[in-house]
């Protein structure tokens, strides 16, 4: 139980603070105060790079007080010896490669190389061999005495490392126990890899984020290519921080690097600063010479090879490159939101549940408005839009709703059309069901009636009700007759040089029980009115 507390509380000083004062006590912090206490006012990033041309002999010293003031501070702190490693606290003072540094210049064992093909050129280039026989071309027996002799190496290095770790002090000894720990976890991830890492092709970054749309129509390239290294210099004078530390940066106000890696991270600070309007401005200068880029090189086009996210490292860059391309805005996910948001800018009392349902209604309506002018304007700007299929597999690759918002709008629009056609073949179906019940479910309603324990009063008002009923049916069976002789006789006394061919087509007109005619906006058909005929004659004869 004590333990635990004791962990407890070393980590709550972890979480607390520590965290500051261990990366305080790095070696280019302790390099970096020195240099202001001799008064040199120079830039942070240019000591930097001053501390990196040090000798490994002046780097060492660093790292040496560095190591004594995280000893000193961990001491002070009580923190307990698991949670240090745990917690990685020495990482946060050393980098791998400095701990490595570090290590060698203390005289710590030299690790074997992790393969067997590694090292038998190295044994060959001890031996000065100049044309050694390639590892692979080796035979079985040939290839077992090294095998044999790099695992004797592995095993005399494990036995000098637990040697070597028990003069070092305590703390020091876990650290370097975890540092060696990590680099065999390393080596045997390596070993077991070997053999398949000629045949795999090394990704250069990643190739896609997101998934295609099931509805896009394209063939996709399965050959995994990647840019060459002068493609990739290219494009890399193609990115917009690039593109504003050679305009914006004048020569002397260049600082020198020791690395290609230190130089873009300091092109990156400096872009990172600018407001969002600059940074923009540098951003759609990036794409056009980016599209430049992908002109020259039309194997990247061919071969599918992603570059937008090499060209642009942020999400939100690459957000606004295809809203400068006029990418309709999103919609709220929900009615909730669409009215949170409005809340917001109107500054409205009222919460969500605080509305009546009809208001809920009419936000539920306009959400589904905005959602369907959407994804109108969202496969316009897809398919007319973007130039190219290439930049729409960028658009796919980079855009996270991208895929999914394009198959839901191609639902929508066929859904849209099928829906239009449905309205018209239900609305002439109820139209011709109406015409053909309406008469009989009236005399069933009028049946039912009389049936009941009516008083005389109300038997005359249903008789009466019949004798209107019936007079309207005769109305309207006469005009529609009226109408359909009329339509019959226009057609039959149209001129036409083949005359059977209109007597034929006159006689199908009226004879044609499938033919829907429309007669004051109402739909009804031939056989509707001969049944209306019959069931008026019935009526008259009843009365």
């Amino acid at each position: 139980m004590k333990k635990k507390s004791q962990l407890d509380i070393s980590n709550n000083l972890i979480s607390g603070g520590i965290l500051p004062e261990i990366k305080a006590c790095r070696p280019l912090r302790l390099f970096i105060n020195k240099q202001k206490k001799k008064g040199n006012e120079t830039n942070p990033f240019a000591l930097r790079s001053k501390f990196l041309q040090l000798s490994i002999e002046k780097q060492t010293k660093y790292f040496q007080k560095a190591i004594d003031k995280y000893i000193q501070l961990l001491d002070e702190k009580n923190i307990n010896e698991n949670v240090q490693i745990e917690g990685k606290l020495f990482e946060n003072l050393l980098s791998k490669g400095e701990q490595r540094k570090y290590f060698e210049s203390i005289n710590a064992p030299t690790k074997p190389m992790n393969t067997t093909a590694a090292y038998y050129a190295e044994i060959k280039k001890q031996e000065n061999d100049k044309n050694p026989k390639a590892w692979k071309l080796l035979s079985a027996d040939e290839k077992k005495p090294y095998i044999q002799m790099l695992n004797d190496a592995k095993n005399e290095y494990s036995i000098q490392t637990k040697n070597f770790a028990e003069n070092l002090p305590e703390r020091l000894k876990l650290e370097y126990l975890s540092f060696i720990n990590q680099t065999r976890h390393a080596s045997h991830v390596n070993d077991n890899n070997d053999e398949n890492t000629n045949s795999a092709l090394i990704r250069q970054r990643r190739k896609s984020i997101q998934s295609l749309p099931e509805n896009f129509q394209l063939t996709i390239n399965d050959n995994q290519q990647k840019l060459t290294r002068i493609q990739l210099d290219e494009l890399h004078k193609c990115k917009p921080d690039v593109l504003y530390y050679e305009k914006k940066i004048s020569n002397d106000e260049k600082p020198t690097f020791v690395n290609s890696t230190a130089k873009n991270t300091y092109i990156r600070s400096l872009f990172n600063q600018l407001n969002e309007k600059k940074r923009h401005k540098f951003i759609l200068k990036s794409t056009k010479k980016w599209q430049e880029y992908l002109e020259l090189n039309s194997t990247i086009i061919e071969y599918q090879i992603p570059t937008l996210h090499l060209l642009l490292g942020k999400n939100d860059d690459i957000h606004y490159y295809f809203s400068s391309l006029d990418l309709p805005i999103r919609p709220p996910v929900s009615a909730l939101h669409l009215y949170n948001n409005e809340r917001q800018q109107k500054d409205l009392q009222q919460y969500w549940t605080d509305l009546s349902q009809t208001t809920k209604d009419e936000y539920i309506k306009r959400l589904s408005k905005l959602k369907h002018e959407y994804y109108q304007k969202f496969i316009e700007f897809i398919e007319k839009i973007l130039p190219s299929d290439y930049i729409r597999l960028e658009f796919f690759r980079n855009i996270k709703y991208a895929a999914k918002d394009y198959d839901i709008a191609i639902k929508d629009r066929v859904n849209e059309k099928d829906d239009g056609q449905l309205k018209i073949t239900q609305y002439l179906v109820q139209k011709q069901k109406l015409e053909t019940n309406v008469i009989n479910e009236f005399d069933r309603i009028k049946r039912e009636l009389l049936s009941t324990n009516l008083t005389n009063e109300q038997k005359k008002l249903v008789e009466r009700l019949g004798q209107m009923m019936n007079k309207y049916i005769d109305e309207t069976t006469a005009s529609k007759r009226s109408a359909s002789k009329s339509k019959s006789s226009t057609n039959v006394t149209e001129p036409n040089n083949d005359q059977n061919t209109t007597s034929s087509s006159s006689k199908h007109q009226s004879t044609n029980s499938d033919d829907v005619v429309i007669i004051n906006g109402d739909i009804s058909s031939s056989d509707n009115i001969e049944h209306q005929e019959q069931v008026v004659h019935k009526k008259k004869e009843k009365t």
